[in-house]
């Protein structure tokens, strides 16, 4: 079943100095593992990604220096990453205010799917630069950060959607794909399990496979991460 994600209300453990952390995708979901990683003013996080995995990082509040090989990148607010497999990197916080990042593992290490992954080092867009195409007929704009648009993978697909004041995206579901919506701005109207509900910053929708849902603008100018997961879907609709 899909659900409602309210960041604020998840259970954060200490996995570090500085460094507070929260799953919230559970079993339902087979080809995402998503997490909100806090840290502190100072704090890193320094980890690998998992054999036949990619990682995806992107920052939902302040800006954070990433470092791969040697390379470092400064990562904006709303600027994602992409990570290659079997890469060892860090996370650190030069600001003095605590940041917030989304972090993304797709597939998870045991899920058995097997895709050909990002293959760049390490690739990181900012929202505020990266370029923007419109979809007129749709009535929303994209801006694309991971799959065959940006940092090219099989493993997922994701980008920023704007939508304007009457755009509506109808019933719908992705039989070959699971789904998940991070609220960047705006109000948004969601069909969760037949229910509508409004979505908003700091909150998050996962759907898992075959899982019916839909969307339409709320109030105010509605922006979202989105992720379909593996990249490769099939979009059936009502």
């Amino acid at each position: 079943m899909g659900k409602v994600v309210t960041f604020a209300d998840l259970p954060y453990r200490d996995s570090g100095a500085g460094v507070k952390r929260a799953r919230f995708t559970g079993e339902e979901m087979k080809q995402i593992s998503a997490e909100i990683i806090r840290l502190a003013p100072g704090a890193t996080l320094a980890e690998s990604v998992p054999a036949g995995s990619d990682r995806y990082l992107f920052t939902l509040t302040g800006g954070a220096t990433l470092t791969e090989s040697g390379r470092t990148h400064a990562m904006a607010e709303e600027a994602c990453a992409a990570i290659q497999e079997g890469s060892r990197f860090t996370v650190t916080n030069p600001g003095a205010a605590e940041i917030e990042l989304l972090s993304v593992v797709a597939p998870p290490p045991g899920s058995g799917f097997k895709a050909a992954g990002f293959a760049g080092g390490i690739s990181v867009a900012a929202r505020a630069t990266a370029p923007v195409h419109d979809v007129p007929e749709q009535k929303k704009r994209r801006i694309y950060f991971v799959g065959k648009e940006a940092a090219q993978t099989e493993r997922a697909h994701a980008m920023i959607v704007l939508y304007v004041e009457d755009t509506v995206t109808g019933l719908h579901k992705h039989p070959n794909a699971e789904s998940m919506f991070v609220l960047l701005s705006g109000k948004t109207r969601f069909t969760v399990n037949g229910e509508d509900v409004i979505v908003q910053r700091g909150q998050a929708t996962c759907f898992p496979m075959g899982d019916r849902h839909g969307l339409r603008t709320a109030e105010g100018d509605v922006s979202f991460l989105e992720f379909h997961l593996p990249a490769r879907y099939v979009t059936v609709r009502d």
